[in-house]
């Protein structure tokens, strides 16, 4: 049944991680610098002002006497500026050991793998195109991944349970951690650009929930729904469902032919 849904047709391949982190890596460290980036520049707005009252300089001057504090031994400067000059010093240290720190964790340590994984997760995201979105990861879930990795077609996970997340991001899927139900996690999943949606979450009402949202943010969208009742597969087929799996009437089926396939041999004597 999966592989009738998930039929192998022309995918293309997902690009290889080192390609995206070559063009995408830099910007989103620059992310994680902006707010010490702010503070800094607010610090040196804050100095440069302090150094213009206190000595009488221009602007030019004062800017100098921040980026180079030796210049203040070639002036006969206050007290109270040379007091203010090992502050300033000492604010300098401080911010250069935030963008190490900052820098740093990023590529190493526990939490610096963790980071450059969700980097890399992150820029897949922005990435894929053509994929299908896999609104959760229970056992029908995994039996769908399973099927999707053989034929490499590209998906996306969207997944509630933070431990199965993080397990994911381990294993190196295109994963997100929220709730399918939001439009801004459907969209983060790249619905807009996406082939289909398979929602396989436990539960009927979020799943008619999710097809019906879905549908309305991207119309074009293929959508295979589970059901768990058959009075919800009608619901989800009126509100946009494709094709609505419901396991344990398929699971029935398959029993029934093997049952048949295995009347029709003849008993062991």
């Amino acid at each position: 049944m999966v592989t009738q849904l998930f039929p192998s047709a022309p995918f293309p391949p997902r690009r290889s991680s080192r390609f995206l982190l070559f063009d995408r890596a830099i910007l989103i460290l620059v992310r994680r610098l902006v707010v010490p980036f702010l503070l800094f520049l607010l610090f040196v707005a804050v100095c440069v002002f302090v150094y213009m009252r206190l000595e009488r300089l221009s602007f030019s001057d004062a800017l100098f006497w921040f980026a180079h504090p030796h210049a203040i031994e070639y002036r006969q400067a206050r007290t109270s500026t040379k007091y203010f000059s090992i502050l300033v010093a000492f604010g300098i240290f401080g911010f250069e050991i935030w963008f190490a720190e900052r820098i740093l964790l990023t590529f190493i340590g526990h939490q610096g793998r963790e980071a450059w994984k969700s980097m890399l997760n992150e820029m897949n995201l922005e990435r894929v195109r053509d994929h299908f979105i896999i609104c959760g990861y229970g056992q029908v879930g995994r039996t769908v991944v399973e099927q999707l990795n053989r034929s490499r077609i590209p998906y996306v996970l969207i997944e509630t349970n933070e431990g199965l997340y993080r397990q994911l991001l381990h294993e190196g899927a295109l994963v997100i951690q929220g709730d399918a139900k939001r439009h801004s996690v459907l969209q983060e999943a790249g619905i807009e650009r996406a082939r289909g949606l398979c929602v396989v979450i436990d539960n009927d009402a979020d799943n008619l929930y999710i097809t019906i949202t879905a549908k309305a943010l991207n119309p074009k969208l293929k959508i295979i729904t589970r059901a768990g009742q058959e009075r919800y597969a009608e619901a989800m087929r009126t509100s946009g469902a494709d094709d609505v799996v419901i396991p344990e009437f398929e699971g029935g089926k398959l029993a029934g032919k093997l049952v048949e396939k295995h009347s029709a041999c003849p008993a062991n004597t």
